[in-house]
């Protein structure tokens, strides 16, 4: 038995140093049963795979009415997949100078590195390895061809190894700086000969100063993925470190900018010199004529001020027409100090002034898991809705001048009783608590849907800004899950909900939910999720856009044997096209007035012979920490037209439509007239 039990360790051992065993991260893995297959059809994206995930979304980036998905990826490389006519995507990261740092596209973190094939020096990171988390890594190519190599690094962060072959490396040194709470370090390097040199930063967040001496030409410099040469011997290399990714057009240009929110150095970023703490900045990114974007944050008057930020979104608080934003700060507990959440109130020149704690929503004390704005009693002003680490919060507006913070609840588990999870920003605490809302019974009041792996909870809103707390099962939804959804996914015009992993639950007549067995996954193999539904192909009927990073602590002991580190932050994605159910729909995007022309905050009421729906702009997020998603669907079963469309814009201002035909994209801009205009045909693209 011994033998035979060896036999088949040494058996299954080589078959994953060979790669039989070993499962491909890709979307094939999504199992779904064949009755899904009826309705959903896989659809390839660019990559099945991203490392370092931090959210995943979409916007219409070009403003065509095709919906472009994007993702944020800490320090490593990003996406920016911006939809084309033919049901395929461009990466236009680089074209338009998204790249974390517009000097040198390419210098993310990427788990291969860039192509050797010219003479000179290669200065990039690595993606993680079983030796290091992000090393840089600087290696020489046919170098006596150029030159000698001699070189410097001063960084703010340690240098806790190295490791390599053919350079001649001084030991690092440490010195203070006034102002500062950690020393510089600074290391030499050198060599004549082809070889690598891998260095291990304690924090790779912190900006990196390199001077290359010796004879080589700059020429012969090649940095990042890309082996862009620098403009000078003395550059630095520096990581944007983006979570959230809020877009808007604010320059009114008809394509959308983006607000980028930073993490702030694990939360340490005040441990460091001024220099460093003005370097590193929040990221408002606006179009210019070229296409391309430039960051104007601090013309704008954004000020990090030591703020770790997770998620934010635009929102006009104040109902002045300018758009604000909400920047969610998290204290992470290893730099002492309060940190304020932040809400930036703009002003008719386009500036921004933070004024949060006057309005009382600093809560410098309340560790916000996620948030969401919306009308929570029908007053016309935009209320705030948290999940923290003690339950569940409303945050109600008070005519656009203050906020009163009342109490609902908490569901089967609340953080606060595990006071090790503070700050908590990855493993299996990583996006949970997810916060959905939806208007799933018809009545116009905007209930809350909070997913968690410790226990879903079910918040019925009376209309009023009060809110019930129902277990989920009791109407027949999941007791617990990794992320939720609202979206009436077979166009009946009733809401139903998607849930990971349990798959999809359809809305019977009276209000509760059944499961379909439709886009179910394995049970407990994911421990985070993040899913947009959104119509990908314009033919009537939202799409799944799914995001999944594996539980590794279930992982077997033959699975770890061909896994890597990097596999512990490999995310799947995956999208199925939504063949549709044969039901009628209508879909609208709303323009506003210059300042809010997204028209978030917007609630459009829809009427049919089934009853009325009620939805509002910027709740269709599936995002984490960013928004961008602006249109809004609706079910119309067996009816080809909605009898009624009542739209509340933003001031206040109400317009309502009769017999608006279904089976369209309508484009409907405020005060312009009587009827909606259609401009998207049905299209299979």
């Amino acid at each position: 038995m011994r033998r035979r039990a060896f036999l088949i360790g040494a058996l299954l051992f080589a078959g994953a140093a060979l790669g039989l065993f070993a499962v491909e991260l890709t979307s094939t893995d999504v199992a779904i049963s064949s009755s899904s297959k009826k309705m959903f059809v896989e659809h390839k994206l660019p990559v099945g795979i991203t490392y370092d995930l931090m959210d995943l979304g979409v916007a219409d980036v070009d403003g065509n009415d095709l919906l472009d998905i994007f993702t944020s990826n800490h320090n490593s490389r990003q996406n920016l997949w911006v939809a084309d006519s033919k049901g395929g995507y461009r990466d236009m990261l680089s074209a338009w100078g998204l790249d974390q740092d517009p000097a040198f596209p390419g210098i993310e973190i990427s788990q291969a590195g860039p192509p050797i094939d010219k003479p000179g020096v290669y200065i990039y990171w690595q993606g993680r390895n079983s030796h290091s988390q992000f090393p840089l890594v600087i290696r020489t190519h046919r170098i006596k061809e150029v030159g000698r190599l001699e070189g410097t690094i001063r960084t703010f962060s340690g240098i806790k190894g190295r490791e390599g072959s053919a350079f001649t490396v001084q030991a690092p040194v440490s010195a203070a700086v006034v102002g500062s709470l950690t020393p510089e370090t600074t290391m030499e390097f050198a060599t004549e000969t082809d070889g690598e040199l891998i260095l291990e930063m304690v924090s790779p967040g912190l900006p990196v100063t390199l001077r290359i001496g010796g004879t080589i030409p700059v020429s012969s410099i090649y940095v990042g993925q890309l082996a862009v040469p620098p403009r000078s011997r003395e550059f630095e290399l520096a990581f944007q470190d983006r979570h959230g990714m809020a877009w808007f057009d604010h320059n009114g240009d008809g394509r959308l900018d983006v607000f980028i929110s930073r993490g702030a150095i694990g939360g340490t970023l005040r441990m460091f010199p001024p220099s460093i703490q003005n370097a590193i900045e929040d990221e408002l990114l606006v179009s210019d004529p070229d296409h391309r974007y430039r960051n104007v944050s601090k013309k704008a008057g954004f000020q990090k001020r030591g703020c770790s930020a997770r998620k934010i979104a635009w929102v006009d608080f104040d109902n002045d027409g300018l758009m604000d934003l909400f920047i969610n700060c998290q204290a992470r507990g290893f730099v002492a100090g309060a940190y304020p959440k932040q809400l930036y109130r703009q002003t008719t020149d386009k500036r921004f002034v933070d004024v949060a704690s006057d309005v009382g929503l600093g809560i410098p004390d309340a560790e916000v898991i996620d948030f969401v704005w919306f009308d929570a009693d029908n007053d016309g002003f935009l209320d705030l809705f948290t999940y923290e680490d003690t339950g569940f919060y409303l945050h109600r507006n008070h005519g656009g001048k203050s906020f009163s913070r009342e109490f609902i609840g908490r569901g089967k588990f609340a953080r606060a009783d595990r006071p090790q999870l503070r700050g908590t920003s990855d493993e299996y605490w990583f996006v949970d608590g997810k916060l959905v809302v939806a208007d799933f019974a018809g009545t116009g009041a905007l209930s809350v849907f909070s997913a968690s792996k410790a226990g879903n909870t079910l918040l019925v809103n009376d209309g009023k800004g009060q809110f019930s707390i129902v277990d989920p099962p009791t109407l027949g939804l999941p007791a617990e899950s990794a992320t939720a959804s609202w979206v009436d996914y077979d166009n009946d015009g009733l809401v139903d909900l998607f849930a990971v992993p349990q798959g999809l639950f359809r809305q019977r007549r009276d209000h509760t939910f059944e499961s379909t067995g439709l886009l179910v996954l394995p049970s407990r193999k994911y421990m985070a999720a993040i899913v947009t539904w959104a119509d990908l192909d314009n033919n009537g009927s939202r799409d799944p856009l799914i995001a999944l990073l594996e539980n590794f602590s279930l992982w077997t002991w033959w699975e770890k044997l061909y896994k890597t580190s990097a596999d512990r932050f490999a995310w799947k994605l995956v999208t199925y096209r939504n063949v549709g159910s044969g039901n009628h729909w209508l879909q609208a995007r709303l323009v506003g007035n210059p300042g809010n022309p997204q028209a978030i905050g917007a609630r459009v009421t829809l009427e049919t012979a089934e009853g009325p729906q009620t939805q509002v702009v910027g709740l269709n997020d599936g995002a984490f920490f960013s928004q961008g998603h602006y249109r809004l669907y609706f079910g119309l079963g067996a009816h080809p037209r909605a009898d009624t469309m009542r739209i509340r814009w933003p001031d206040g201002n109400v317009e309502e439509f009769k017999d608006v035909e279904g089976d369209r994209l309508h484009v409907i801009r405020e005060g312009a007239g009587s009827d909606p205009v259609p401009t998207t045909q049905k299209s299979s693209r």
